[in-house]
């Protein structure tokens, strides 16, 4: 059975969307966490597995849409993520001048 076949195309990227923000959240705890700032009972080896989960979610929702032609190439994203390093380098270059 193919995923988006029983729940469609729209559902998927409203899965793929849910999956971001439970990443996004389980991140800004993480950082919440590191900095020592604004308490969470949540120790750092939970808060790393509830992040090796949220990524699995969001990679398995990118894979599927790949999949099904979506998205680009991984090579081509691999390019425009290398383009985006450079970019994200020579900004915290221009940053610390």
């Amino acid at each position: 059975m193919k995923i988006v076949e029983e729940i469609g195309v729209p559902a998927l990227f409203e899965q793929t969307a849910e999956e971001c923000v439970e990443l996004a959240h389980v991140c800004m705890k993480l950082a919440r966490k590191l900095r020592q700032e604004n308490p969470t009972p949540i120790d750092i080896p939970d808060i790393m597995s509830k992040l090796d989960e949220e990524t699995a979610d969001v990679m398995l929702c990118l894979n599927i849409l790949r999949h099904e032609g979506y998205l680009a190439d991984v090579e081509y994203m691999d390019k425009i993520m290398h383009r985006k390093e450079l970019r994200w380098i020579e900004r915290l270059e221009e940053w610390k001048k």
